[in-house]
């Protein structure tokens, strides 16, 4: 059967095909071998020595979960973890403290060159450690005690989980940083010179992409390199969307994913236009470069990386959903909430199409927000950056109302 459209709108999700990398003698490999998409549970891993390749959110669990009944379990990544960010901090969700007061300082400010943490983050840092329960305490001693390239959350994707370092605190799996060279029949020879004898190995090693149901010259897209705001293709305009297709590094899919939406809806109505196709490749190359320098490990390998807090930006521009301070300041408490509290859908709904600005000021009175201390240094340091903005001695804040 075929059916024809005029417009056509792809949210099949980058997560297509299981990637598995190749490797010299794979086929010689006698033991069990998945990838993390066939994992269901630990228990085929039972008594076995197992090697985990990769981490991620999913590699992170997996590898607490072996590591409970495996007789030995070595998890194994080329360039580290990304940025680990731990589930919990202080009793509370750690997504909280994706905040425009935090997330809006300008990237300038916040990225050191390499693997340094800036002086003012680390202040950051020892001042949220003051909040500490004996939770948190253990865990920040235990992510101290596993020796694992330490990232900028700022720098890397973001890996929300830290049960990988609990499978080597607690169940003692082993945590190394390398690349696999050779396999044989039972064992793993590595970049680093060393071996593992394993009967099994999980592959938590990402997927690829399948647009095989797309006309050829879509089969092969690069979300970064060719689609404006990794949404729209400069040649076809409005006849093609991809929604979903934004992964931010901190933060989540869906509050992007919803905004591209509503912009690809009234694009569709004609109620907003597209650039002109130069603009739009000009925008590209623009945002190209931004997150080639702002992610340097994995701009090449996660095209559809972005910045969480740029981008919901750059969507609430071009929908016209904007915080109307003025109306805002009226109600400081919601005020407050939409500068301390997380980046939610509901902030977008405030203002501009398709607005419910009450149900939206319900929803924005659910979510928590971070402690006063925190919220007293970040306000101070976003004053004192949009003070010298004003005399060109740095970059604006972004989403703030202080530019």
């Amino acid at each position: 059967h075929t059916s024809v459209f005029d417009k056509i709108i792809v949210c099949s999700g980058s997560n297509h095909v299981p990637h598995v990398p190749q490797v010299e003698g794979d086929h010689l490999f006698e033991g069990d071998s998945c990838h993390s998409s066939q994992y269901r549970s630990a228990k085929p891993f039972q008594g076995k020595k197992v090697l985990l390749v990769g981490t991620g959110e999913s590699g992170s669990d997996i590898a607490y979960s072996i590591s409970k009944v495996a007789k030995s379990l070595q998890i194994l990544t080329r360039k580290g973890p990304g940025a680990v960010i731990v589930r919990r901090k202080h009793g509370k969700v750690s997504d909280i403290d994706t905040t425009r007061i935090y997330h809006g300082l300008p990237k300038t400010f916040m990225k050191c060159e390499g693997l340094g943490i800036p002086l003012w983050q680390k202040l950051y840092v020892w001042i949220r450690s003051l909040y500490n329960n004996e939770e948190d305490d253990a865990l920040d001693v235990a992510i101290a005690n596993v020796k694992f390239t330490k990232y900028h959350w700022m720098s890397r994707y973001g890996t929300k989980s830290e049960n990988f370092i609990r499978a080597v605190t607690e169940h003692g799996a082993t945590y190394k940083e390398t690349n696999i060279l050779e396999m044989g029949a039972k064992s793993v020879k590595m970049g680093n010179g060393s071996a593992y004898e394993c009967d099994a190995i999980v592959w938590c090693s990402g997927f690829s992409t399948n647009f095989s149901f797309l006309p050829s010259e879509f089969r092969k897209l690069q979300y970064r390199n060719d689609l404006w705001k990794k949404t729209f293709h400069p040649t076809f305009g409005t006849s093609i969307a991809f929604v979903g297709f934004a992964r931010p590094n901190v933060g989540s899919i869906p509050p992007i994913a919803e905004l591209q939406a509503r912009f690809t809806a009234l694009a569709l109505a004609e109620r907003v236009s597209l650039p002109l196709s130069d603009e739009m490749e000009s925008v590209m190359k623009i945002d190209r470069e931004y997150e080639e320098w702002l992610f340097p490990w994995d701009y090449e390998r996660v095209q559809s990386l972005c910045s969480y807090m740029e981008t919901l930006m750059d969507w609430s521009r071009l929908l016209g959903c904007d915080i109307d301070l003025a109306r805002l300041v009226r109600n400081p408490s919601i005020a407050g909430r939409v500068i301390f509290g997380p980046l939610i859908p509901a902030q977008f709904r405030l203002f501009g199409p398709g607005s419910d600005f009450a149900g939206s000021m319900e929803a924005l009175t659910l979510a928590d927000s971070i402690p006063f201390v925190q919220k007293q240094f970040l306000f101070s340091l976003m004053l004192a950056i949009g003070t010298l903005s004003n005399f060109g001695l740095a970059d604006p804040p972004i989403g703030l109302f202080l530019s």
